[in-house]
């Protein structure tokens, strides 16, 4: 009797302390990317919610691609196949006594197939006079010196013009998004005056890259915004060779991710859009929203047309040596910013970049070498990036991609020629090495010409370049 009195009492504690069981609830699976290129590799997560906290398994399955590593995880390492086609990815998570599934499709297209890219690159119209970019660069330090192809050059010479011109075309660079401080500023003056009355312009075509810095003081005062956009509408919209996507001149604008944390992205597009409507366009805006982790809303990518990452080295995070894996991180990150842009129905235009040094201008940043580790070549780092920013473009812009830059030499992102010289990793400093911090950087001719040319005219990433718009 006093065996039976325990046995119910233990089995009436135990009944006491057990919950019922509620099932696994998939919420959704990141990055939400409905289509990719052949062999593209994603990382996917599950989000699953679980109210209470079961010990779960999971278990990946996938029609076409392969995965690398488990598939037993929250997360799974993807690969699409080798040809394009439609994979269906199912991921089932279970808790032991119930289950959940959540399924979608990817579009895997070959690159070969895909309409044509856009090359578009920074240009900066800084130095219309003798003093190119203040003799603030770092290669005027490098020993020996290492100068543009085209000397310190006046950038309002009609043959300057010309050969960057020229170059452009060579490498299949269709748009010139130039640095625009404001009506009447030097930036203005050179575009207007020499650039866009250039003989040779020929379909190169050209945006204004609105320098906010200036133009809106303090990330906070707006008062320039709705004139600066009735000079724009007056003196460029209408040129034939100003960019367009969808018969709408084409804006991109600085820092808007700053105006977003000074709360006045809103007002100042409404601005924007309200100007451009009074004057007869409507406005196409790009906004240089994109930088480190994508945020947790939507709400300010919505305010844009499309958004993209003017500063390639602050994002991606790489210091001296990139290496690979960093590169592959980077457009894994731009791939979900791409995925949430799209989700408010705004278009992705991704970035690449061949290094960063801005030693010659500033106390500096710890430079980012051009090659990806210090056994690769140089243009390694570049060749990388524009490889990967091919693969996330959006057909909405023409397949669009930008390359920071063609000319900032401040910060040596320039791909502009320069003179062919040996490598050399020795300044003019007194350690021999301040500007440098002991990387080597080479007179590097037309090489990164020559990798953009690779990439996207003559390689079977891309059938045919079309850089009309």
């Amino acid at each position: 009797m006093n065996y039976i009195v325990t046995l119910l009492l233990i089995l009436g504690l135990n009944g006491c302390n057990n919950e019922t069981n509620t099932p696994p609830e998939i919420i959704n699976v990141t990055p939400g990317v409905a289509n990719t290129t052949v062999e593209n590799k994603i990382r996917f997560t599950c989000s699953v919610a679980d109210e209470d906290q079961s010990l779960l398994t999971y278990r990946w399955e996938s029609t076409c691609g392969s995965f690398s590593g488990g598939t037993d995880k929250i997360f799974v390492d993807w690969q699409a196949p080798g040809e394009a086609s439609t994979c269906d990815i199912t991921v089932v998570v279970s808790d032991g006594e119930f289950s959940d599934e959540f399924s979608f499709s990817i579009l895997v297209e070959d690159p070969k197939e895909m309409p044509g890219t856009t090359v578009g690159v920074y240009y900066y119209p800084w130095h219309g006079g003798n003093d190119f970019h203040g003799k603030r660069y770092l290669r005027e330090h490098l020993v020996p010196v290492q100068k543009p192809e085209l000397g310190e050059y006046n950038d309002r010479d009609e043959a300057i013009i010309g050969k960057h011109l020229e170059w452009c075309e060579y490498a299949g660079i269709g748009l010139w998004v130039s640095s625009w401080w404001g009506p009447g500023k030097m930036t203005d003056v050179t575009l207007k005056d020499y650039i866009l009355k250039h003989p040779g312009l020929n379909e190169m075509k050209i945006a204004l890259f609105y320098e906010t810095s200036n133009r809106i003081p303090d990330f906070t005062d707006v008062k320039n915004v709705a004139s600066d956009i009735d000079y724009m509408a007056e003196t460029y919209f209408n040129h034939p060779n100003y960019f367009k996507i969808d018969g709408k001149p084409v804006l991109f604008i600085y820092l808007t991710r700053v105006l977003s944390r000074n709360g006045i992205l809103k007002n100042t597009v409404d601005i924007m859009r309200d100007a451009a409507s009074k004057a007869g366009f409507e406005i196409y805006l790009v906004g240089d929203q994109v930088f480190g982790n994508p945020p947790s809303s939507t709400d300010q990518l919505a305010l844009l047309d499309a958004v993209t990452n003017y500063d390639v080295y602050g994002s991606s995070g790489g210091k001296m040596y990139a290496t690979k894996e960093k590169v592959d991180n980077y457009y894994q990150t731009q791939a979900e910013w791409r995925a949430m842009a799209h989700q408010v129905g705004t278009s992705f235009i991704p970035a690449s970049a061949p290094g960063y040094n801005d030693t010659g201008v500033r106390d500096g940043h710890v430079p980012l070498s051009r090659k990806l580790s210090e056994n690769d070549e140089f243009g390694s780092l570049f060749q990388a990036m524009v490889n990967e920013a091919i693969k996330i473009t959006d057909p909405e812009t023409g397949n669009l991609f930008l390359v920071t830059s063609w000319n900032e030499w401040h910060e040596d992102t320039q791909i502009e020629p320069v003179t062919i010289a040996p490598a050399t990793s020795t300044d003019d400093s007194n350690s021999k090495e301040d500007y440098t911090a002991g990387l080597e950087y080479e007179g590097y001719g037309m090489r990164y010409l020559d990798i953009l040319k690779e990439a996207v005219v003559n390689s079977s990433l891309r059938a045919s370049l079309k850089t009309k718009c």
